[in-house]
């Protein structure tokens, strides 16, 4: 808790320095001529800019493991040893014992590197998120400072970097995919406008092995060489489609499909839903952005419009329409922005759901389409800065400075939500107030910690919002049946019990649920079906060593 005290006294100087005083730093160094101290002044924004950034994400330092990352960690084996490296090539180690379609070997690795210089210290974890945001952060400088003046690279990769969106991102360890994924995009754009050809390759495959959605990258690279360099250089572009076309093979030969498997997340629609819900998520995703002060969305749901009437529909598509004009009007004169907001639209297609994902909006998703933004708002800087008038000069910068400041203290205090399981859920609850799912797996964190009486409180607050919400019946019939209530606990369990749960969990609640009920011979059927999926559990052969042996 100690940074968190300490960061606004020291954070605030630096990203007001940063913001507004390495712009002039140009002034004050310009009589000295030799090449240490012009190397030195080269460099010192991006430096700075890296400071600012590991301030503002410096309480991240003082969090814990929340939710997904539990079983990612600290419940997954083979992090733990450099002998299951085979495994972390060729498995789905984000569900260890239920075969999914997450083929993200770069990211595992990362997990297994952290692990075997921190052991299961919850800061190391998270330090690694946040040097690489703030590597990313300073690469995204450092490709912005090629095509812009230094104040508008400067305050176009603060704006990456502070941004309140980005608290999920750097927060959450399993999160960490887009981080690489960024990371390893931005060195190979680099590379690309460099002509480093194995750089290139070797950047896109790691973007593409920490996760899928980097395979829109050539389509990046394509539009680059027309907006930016106005010819293709092919050499390039081949293989910037022949590296994810690599991908691509090995993915399907190890097994994993593009489609997520069914989950209790996922929402089938057909085409015409989908398209107005593009539009939604589009004026969704843009109203967190400029909005500084909306509520954390750590897990984001949303409802289907039902017609273009829906006002967020309606916003979306004028969104859209703007995006296009703006790429239309900037491509001959500001070919910059015109690439930034095509690397936007590009990157957002994985997310804007015209293909099923398993919800429907997630801050962490904008990781990646958010480089596009700032490369636009640079390079949108830049043009501003052109005007020979001082004052819109100065007044612009300081508006900018003022804006990045409050994001960087916003960012502070969303970083808090990610502090455990129960303010992670709390957050959401507030900010999803009408989803049952929420508020039970809430109530389970406080069951977790000891407290039955607020977890059954939450649980009957699920049960009003959804009378068959899965969790919260199965803790409530659970509880109604310890207390002896067994009338109760029947009309609950009831609910619970379902012919193909799709999950590991939703198995052993069925089998749990069935052994409550009185029936052993379904309940003992189902625990062999979650012995099938993880074979090594010592909690289940027992349960089915006792059913067997009971009369």
């Amino acid at each position: 808790m100690a940074y968190r005290s300490v960061w606004p006294s020291i954070g605030l100087p630096v990203v007001l320095a940063v913001g507004c005083g390495v712009p002039l730093m140009p002034l004050v160094m310009g009589t000295y001529k030799t090449e240490a101290l012009q190397r030195f002044q080269r460099h010192l924004p991006a430096v700075l800019v890296a400071i600012a950034a590991i301030l503002a994400y410096l309480p991240a330092l003082q969090n814990g493991f929340v939710l997904d990352d539990k079983p990612l960690v600290l419940g997954n084996p083979y992090i733990k040893s450099w002998k299951f490296l085979p495994e972390m090539l060729t498995e789905d180690l984000w569900n260890v014992w239920e075969r999914g379609n997450y083929w993200r070997p770069a990211f595992y690795l990362s997990l297994a590197l952290d692990y075997s210089l921190w052991g299961l210290t919850a800061l190391g974890f998270h330090l690694t998120n946040v040097l690489i945001h703030v590597f990313n952060t300073a690469l995204l400088f450092l490709f912005l400072r090629k095509f812009t003046d230094v104040k508008s690279a400067v305050l176009g990769s603060l704006l990456f970097g502070l941004h309140p969106i980005q608290a999920h991102t750097v927060s959450v360890i399993s999160t960490r995919g887009d981080l690489l994924a960024v990371f390893f995009s931005l060195l190979a754009l680099h590379a690309f406008f460099g002509k480093n050809v194995l750089l290139l390759a070797l950047s896109l495959a790691l973007a593409l092995l920490s996760k899928e959605t980097a395979m829109v990258l050539p389509a990046v690279f394509l539009a680059a060489c027309f907006i930016v360099r106005r010819k293709a250089d092919w050499r390039l572009i081949g293989l910037s489609f022949i590296i994810p076309a690599i991908y691509g093979a090995v993915r399907l030969s190890l097994g994993f499909s593009f489609s997520l498997p069914p989950s209790v997340f996922s929402y089938p629609a057909d085409m015409p839903s989908r398209m107005l819900l593009v539009f939604k998520v589009v004026a969704l995703y843009f109203a967190s952005l400029l909005n500084l002060f909306h509520l954390p969305h750590p897990v984001w749901t949303t409802t289907f419009p039902t017609s273009f009437s829906d006002p967020s529909v309606i916003g979306g598509l004028a969104i859209v329409v703007l995006l296009a004009v703006a790429i239309g009007l900037s491509i001959k004169k500001y070919p910059i922005a015109a690439l930034g907001l095509m690397w936007f639209v590009i990157c957002f297609l994985p997310i804007s759901n015209l293909k099923e994902l398993n919800q429907l909006m997630a801050e962490h998703w904008l990781y990646l389409p958010m480089v596009g933004l700032s490369v636009a708002f640079a390079a949108g800087l830049g043009a501003l800065q052109s005007s020979e008038v001082r004052v819109v000069k100065v007044g612009i910068a300081t508006a900018v400075s003022v804006y990045l400041v409050f994001a960087a203290l916003v960012t502070r205090e969303k970083i808090k939500v990610y502090e455990d399981d129960r303010s992670f859920m709390m957050a959401a609850v507030r900010a999803n107030p009408q989803v049952a799912r929420l508020y039970s797996i809430l109530g389970s964190t406080f069951l977790a910690g000891g407290d039955a009486e607020t977890a059954k409180e939450l649980y009957a607050r699920a049960l009003e919002l959804d009378p068959d919400d899965f969790l919260a019946n199965y803790r409530t019939g659970y509880f109604y049946y310890n207390s002896g209530e067994h009338e109760k606990a029947k009309m609950h369990l009831e609910k619970v019990i379902r012919p193909h749960p799709p999950s590991l969990f939703q198995i052993l609640v069925v089998a749990h649920a069935w052994e409550m009920l009185g029936d052993k011979e379904k309940s003992r059927f189902y625990y062999l079906r979650a012995l099938a999926v993880n074979p090594h559990s010592e909690h289940i052969k027992k349960k089915v060593a006792a059913l067997q042996a009971s009369p």
